[in-house]
């Protein structure tokens, strides 16, 4: 059995959560420009058929399948004087970077070979996202064995995270413009550059001051595919956890593809697209909040409440189509959001635990492996989720009003389809019940 050493690591430094935090600070930027922006860039800038786009989104969470859980037994076989995951940011700060930006070249080809070419940038930001994202997500239980503490540390993780996106959100479009000085294509490519050294420069940062402050016993004990695949038997608050990552990310992925359409074609307004994002980021503020209202309310009641306020906002946006009232909704919809971003990753960690409860295997690795698969999955789900509505309602990117079906299309990825996902997500919830056994667990181990 691995186990942790005894005696918990109650505080994480200041210093540490600040470099926790930037490490999700450059995924998640480069993440978030990608859902917002990708399906718009290849679709309107780089002419690709939104079905095409769709069948590459889903077809690279093929790949994925076997990508994840491959990186995710790496780590959880890494073991060095750096530490498990500490060694896998210094590898990866170029590779994520590179290929961020690749995403967003569109290369004077034909249809066919601009078509491989997206193919292969966005897979190759693929494996280099899972480079990073495992081993971030496996750290938190190697930081610290306190629940309470994790939770801390989580939160300081996402409100960098959401920071970041917040800020690209209100500069992306300005400096698409401003970099591409009349050419849409060139700017989106040097956006996605500056993006790139940054998050290189946060995974640098990351490596450099986190520490795994717990360390295992059998430091060196090899896990087999057959023991990863054990620890993970059994663990229904995972399975669950597992879905509920789905059906957010899905959430996420179509309501911000399905933005740029919606201001464009809905409210004709693009330029509101900067201010609008922001008010996704309310969620900083929900989290910030985390810390305290867990002392008093469960993790997943705190879940379910930001899900119903996902549904809230949008159903006032669909009953009034007014300007404010589109602030409003999202302004809510954002804030509640932030329960969920918060909390999920905390959430697995403590999972880590049940499943070891349970099996007596410990198997972070693969255990958040499966759930940045998830994610990707879910982000591709989404984009071809987008780009099939958008296809069935008739959408037409060369026309510049489109027909009413393309306009129903719209208003079904951007309101529509993520208040079904919050209802899913919150029916998801009642299967979990860890939060009331946690105390059992860590006392057990």
């Amino acid at each position: 059995m691995i186990r942790m050493e005894s005696g918990k690591q109650a505080k994480v430094s200041a210093l540490s959560k600040t470099a926790y935090g930037l490490g999700d600070a450059s995924t998640t930027l480069l993440r978030l420009v990608q859902m917002s922006y990708l399906t718009y860039f290849y679709t309107d800038v780089a002419g690709i058929h939104p079905a095409a786009v769709g069948t590459m989104f889903l077809a690279a969470r093929i790949f994925d399948a076997v990508n994840d859980p491959f990186f995710g037994y790496l780590v959880d076989n890494t073991h060095s004087r750096k530490g498990k995951c500490r060694p896998w940011f210094l590898g990866d700060a170029v590779p994520l970077g590179v290929f961020g930006a690749l995403c967003f070249l569109s290369p004077d080809m034909s249809g066919g070979f601009k078509l491989a070419f997206a193919y292969i940038t966005y897979i190759g930001y693929g494996i280099a996202a899972t480079a990073v994202n495992i081993p971030l997500g496996a750290i938190l239980p190697n930081m610290t064995n306190d629940p309470q503490e994790r939770t801390n540390v989580n939160t300081w993780r996402m409100v960098f995270g959401q920071l970041a996106g917040a800020v690209s959100s209100v500069i992306t479009i300005p400096l698409v413009a401003y970099l591409g000085r009349g050419n849409e294509k060139a700017g989106y490519f040097k956006t996605a550059a500056l993006y790139g050294i940054f998050a290189g420069a946060c995974l640098l940062f990351c490596y450099t001051m986190i520490r795994e402050n717990v360390s295992e016993k059998q430091a060196h004990a090899k896990l087999g595919v057959r023991d990863s695949l054990r620890g993970l038997r059994g663990n229904v608050p995972l399975y669950c956890l597992m879905a509920l990552t789905f059906f957010h990310s899905v959430y996420m992925t179509v309501y911000n593809s399905g933005a740029m359409y919606y201001l464009k074609y809905k409210v004709h307004n693009i330029a509101l697209m900067s201010t609008l994002s922001l008010m996704n980021y309310a969620s900083v503020i929900a989290m910030l909040t985390i810390p305290r209202l867990n002392r008093r309310f469960s993790k997943r009641n705190l879940v379910c409440f930001g899900f119903f306020l996902g549904i809230l906002g949008r159903i006032l946006i669909l009953i009034c189509s007014k300007v404010s009232v589109l602030y409003i909704g999202m302004f809510i919809s954002g804030f509640g959001n932030g329960f969920a971003t918060g909390l999920l990753y905390a959430m697995i960690a403590d999972a880590i635990d049940y499943g070891e409860y349970k099996s007596g295997i410990r198997t972070q690795g693969v255990t958040f492996s499966a759930a940045t698969f998830m994610e990707k999955l879910a982000s591709s789900t989404g984009g071809a989720l987008t780009g099939f509505v958008l296809s069935i309602g008739g959408y037409n990117q060369k026309l510049s009003v489109q027909s009413p079906s393309a306009i129903h299309s719209i208003e079904a990825v951007y309101l529509v389809i993520p208040i079904a996902l919050c209802a899913g997500a919150i029916f998801i919830m009642h299967f979990y019940h860890l939060d009331k056994e946690m105390s059992a667990v860590e006392n057990a181990l």
